[in-house]
């Protein structure tokens, strides 16, 4: 399994004026792509029960990152009392078809959870990286990794990317960095 370390923050205005200030702080646009998630749910769990977490802690998404792969994949994901990320990683297996992948999982008794379709955005100014996710045409988010794909950077720790985030003026709340993007939608699927 793949170890990572990352921050998601929700953004608090529109994508057309957090461009603008992305701009202003030096940062161009690098790269932008489609990520569609399928979150799959074996049929035998009960979920009347259990908190959104758990429920996503027993997900597989069939993910397609638009004409650049598609995989089978588990995130694995620990918590501290607060919610707040401590572990994460995630493992792949590459598939061909995503609706056969669909059908397969159906086919071992999973079910059809909900989607998630995030246009991501890559800017990068000389001394960070960042991701701007809009996703299912009602959020915004902020995310940074770890490990930088554009620029020559590694982070080291949780508290380097919210310090080098925090250095910049942008739109965003600052009371959560660990905004899980999943919780939302399954929440808002199960209401």
């Amino acid at each position: 399994m793949k170890m990572e370390k990352e921050i998601t923050v929700l953004v608090t205005c529109d994508y057309n004026q957090l461009h603008q200030e992305l701009i202003n702080e030096g940062f161009n646009i690098k790269e932008e792509y489609e990520l569609n998630d399928d979150y799959m749910l074996d049929s035998r769990i009960d979920i009347s029960k259990m908190n959104k977490l758990d429920i996503l802690k027993n997900c597989i998404l069939i993910r397609n990152i638009v004409g650049i792969k598609k995989v089978l994949l588990y995130k694995y994901k620990k918590y501290d009392e607060n919610e707040n990320i401590i572990e994460q990683g995630k493992i792949e297996c590459p598939i061909e078809d995503i609706n056969k992948a669909i059908k397969f999982m159906e086919a071992i008794n999973y079910k059809h959870l909900f989607k998630i379709y995030d246009k991501c955005i890559v800017y990068a100014n000389n001394k960070s990286e960042l991701v701007v996710q809009l996703v299912n045409n009602e959020y915004i988010f902020i995310e940074m990794e770890d490990k930088c794909e554009h620029i020559n950077k590694i982070y080291n720790s949780i508290e380097e990317m919210i310090n080098d985030l925090n250095s910049y003026n942008l739109s965003f709340d600052r009371n959560n960095y660990f905004v899980k993007k999943a919780e939302l939608i399954l929440e808002k699927n199960l209401n």
